[in-house]
């Protein structure tokens, strides 16, 4: 027996009872998502969570993630890759994709109430399942060629990290020593330490592009001086997105925690042995 039950009831009293949902759903941009349509999203999800993703819990916080030191990879229990692949080959990573890449465009009130229920269920799948919606922002906001990383993380479903803190710089953003500097390329090389980068690593996906904050050499003191990079796990091809060489980026450590074991939460080195080739995410 599952450890999770749904309480869709809840769910659809909160959309449609609390929110008015209907009003917004099957118009405009949400033309092809009505009530009906909504409502059995979120039933097959009900359904995904209570078996397919609550399967591995257990297993998942018990046995944790294993961390080779030696090649700074990470690797998850064969259970808990069965739970996000069916999350994955499911397609419901198209609620977090750019709709020109494939995504789905729904209320984010139902998005949420998607949400509630796998991280109820497994709350590392939804964590591991990030990339999509960091591919929404390289599309957003990244040059024509940063769109194109975008669609590859997308088309290839690749994982990626949000990596924001420091050793010395948590709260405080701006007091971040990562350094970035050009090369004759246009590529940055990046160096620093990062610390608690959830998903820093995992065998779920063959590439992860990294979202780092560094700063510029010669950029201003504080938050303002910061730029935003992106940094893949491997070279690659742009077009293909066939891979290369591994980039200098890696993990150092794997912190232990009193619960979501499963979810790899990373101490990160860039640049130590060799240069963590990176993009200026609009090269802003």
């Amino acid at each position: 027996m599952s450890h999770y039950t749904a309480n869709l009831r809840d769910i659809e009293f909160c959309l449609f009872d609390l929110l008015g949902r209907e009003k917004v759903l099957g118009t405009s941009v949400y033309s092809d998502v009505d009530r009906d349509t909504a409502m059995g999203m979120l039933e097959e999800m009900k359904r995904l969570c209570e078996n397919d993703l609550a399967a591995s819990f257990i297993e998942g916080d018990r046995l944790g993630t294993t961390f080779d030191k030696s090649t700074g990879d990470v690797t998850v229990p064969a259970s808990f890759k069965k739970s996000y692949d069916a999350y994955v080959n499911g397609e419901w990573w198209r609620l977090d994709a750019p709709v020109d890449l494939g995504g789905m465009k729904i209320p984010p009130s139902v998005r949420w109430a998607i949400a509630e229920m796998v991280l109820g269920s497994n709350p590392a799948i939804h964590i591991y399942a990030s990339g999509y919606a960091f591919a929404q922002v390289a599309y957003v906001l990244g040059t024509p060629e940063q769109k194109q990383i975008a669609k590859l993380m997308v088309d290839r479903h690749w994982g990626a990290t949000m990596q924001l803190t420091e050793p010395d710089a948590g709260s405080d953003v701006g007091a971040g020593r990562s350094k970035a500097v050009q090369q004759a390329d246009g590529t940055w090389h990046i160096t620093g330490t990062k610390r608690f980068i959830t998903s820093g690593d995992a065998d779920l996906y063959e590439n992860i592009v990294h979202f780092v904050l560094a700063r510029r050499e010669g950029g201003g003191p504080g938050t303002k001086g910061l730029s935003l990079f992106l940094i893949p796990k491997f070279m690659f091809d742009h077009k293909t997105g066939d891979l290369g060489k591994r980039n200098g980026v890696y993990v150092t450590n794997v912190e232990h925690k009193m619960g979501l074991n499963v979810s790899s939460t990373c101490e990160m080195n860039l640049g130590e042995h060799e240069p963590a080739v990176g993009y200026l995410l609009g090269d802003v």
